[in-house]
């Protein structure tokens, strides 16, 4: 059994390794710097590794415990391959320099969180390797890249990182500054939305400012068409689904005395059900261009499909929590009713395997940081990093010994 002194003595090392990633940070698909620290240390540690989506890593350790068994893809009470994901990218955010580990990379930082991530994901490496004889199955650990933009979740799983051995369960957690070190968030059912971006763009005719009736004012029609889309919503849509459209972006017009002939908008549709994502895009493009004619102008609107709402499975979430509970202490379990509107990539992961997502506290109470994700005053109380491995590495043996009880 492994024991909690264990993890205990490794928290100094965890800060390290984190402070190192966090004074580094590097942006979505430029991962490099990162990519070759996690590759030394699952070097030194004795775990085998492979690239994956240019860069991301996937690595495996395989357990030696008794009645191992042998791989199957359906499971079937044999060997179990557990996958587990941290995301290593960061953003586009410039950091106060008043830590000694602030970000050295200009204008860019871990203001998300998976500087702790990727951190959390190495002790699991760490401490599975250290203890093959715990495991009767196979860890199967991903480092990916690109959660923030380009989807590096879905980019890894088409090239086939549930496989080779493959992957029965996935697990997944993110930084909470809501929740204190200590507690953790546990949501059955949808978790995160889909997202969905587009652009509107408004066509209009020029003319003077002072003959405003001898064009088409492409402003005054966007502004029609920002009011009239709100109707989607609040109007076209049941109020016990949750839905959103924010138009984020509005720029048109080049001098002050002249009736705009062009304005560009652009603006996000989150959802949780396909069938409220289709309807909304397609009302969307409806409304927009039915607005637009009726005021003698033309609207197109160009949508760009992102991330799939994540759908955690309610029998691993169910054995995730139990797990919680029984190392942090019930109180400190939170059991969230309402899903989050923003959305997270492991979404992938979860529709491809059975998987639990997890919020971890991490609520750093300096007065000198703020407790927001993406705010460039965020930091995180870094007790929660071996608190997050902990609870990972019990997670995994716990499916491990549940066998096929979710299937």
């Amino acid at each position: 059994m492994i024991e909690k002194e264990y993890f205990d003595a490794m928290e100094q090392q965890l800060v390290e390794w984190r402070r190192d990633f966090h004074r580094h940070p590097e942006l979505s698909d430029c991962e490099i710097r990162t990519k070759k620290r996690v590759e030394d240390i699952l070097d030194e540690l004795g775990i085998e590794h492979r690239t994956c989506a240019d860069t991301g890593i996937i690595a495996v350790i395989r357990g030696t415990g008794k009645n191992s068994g042998e791989s199957s893809g359906d499971a079937g009470g044999k060997r179990i391959t557990v996958g587990i994901r941290a995301d290593m990218d960061a953003l586009p955010i410039e950091e106060p320099k008043d830590r000694p580990y602030s970000s050295e990379n200009p204008g860019v930082m871990h203001a998300c969180g998976h500087d702790a991530h990727t951190t959390i994901l190495l002790a699991v490496a760490k401490t599975a390797a250290e203890h093959r004889e715990e495991f009767t199955g196979d860890v199967k650990l991903f480092f990916q890249p690109a959660e923030e933009t380009t989807g590096g979740a879905d980019r890894m799983i088409s090239e086939g990182c549930l496989e080779e051995p493959h992957v029965d369960y996935m697990l997944g957690l993110h930084v909470e500054p809501a929740y204190p070190a200590g507690q953790v968030g546990v949501r059955y059912g949808a978790m995160y939305a889909a997202e969905d971006m587009f652009d509107i763009d408004v066509s209009g005719e020029s003319c003077h400012g002072a003959h405003p009736e001898q064009g088409t004012d492409a402003v005054y029609v966007a502004a029609k068409i920002v009011d009239a889309v709100q109707s989607i919503v609040s109007r076209g849509t049941a109020a016990a689904e949750p839905a959103v459209l924010s138009i984020g972006t509005i720029s048109g017009g080049r001098v002050r005395n002249q009736i705009a002939d062009h304005v560009h908008m652009e603006g996000t549709i989150r959802t949780f059900s396909d069938e409220v994502r289709v309807r909304t895009r397609e009302r969307l493009k409806e409304v927009a261009e039915r607005t637009a004619e009726v005021y003698g102008a033309e609207a197109k609107v160009t949508l760009y499909e992102s991330y799939r709402s994540l759908i955690n499975d309610d029998a691993v979430t169910a054995l995730c929590e139990e797990t919680a509970k029984k190392m942090l202490g019930e109180e400190q379990v939170i059991r969230e009713t309402l899903p989050d509107m923003s959305c997270e990539d492991f979404a992938y992961f979860a529709a491809a395997r059975p998987a639990c997502f997890l919020h971890l506290g991490c609520r750093c109470e300096r007065p000198d940081t703020v407790p927001l994700l993406h705010n460039p005053k965020f930091d995180i109380d870094e007790k929660c990093l071996r608190i997050g491995a902990e609870l990972q590495i019990r997670n995994i043996l716990a499916l491990m010994e549940s066998g096929n009880q979710h299937e």
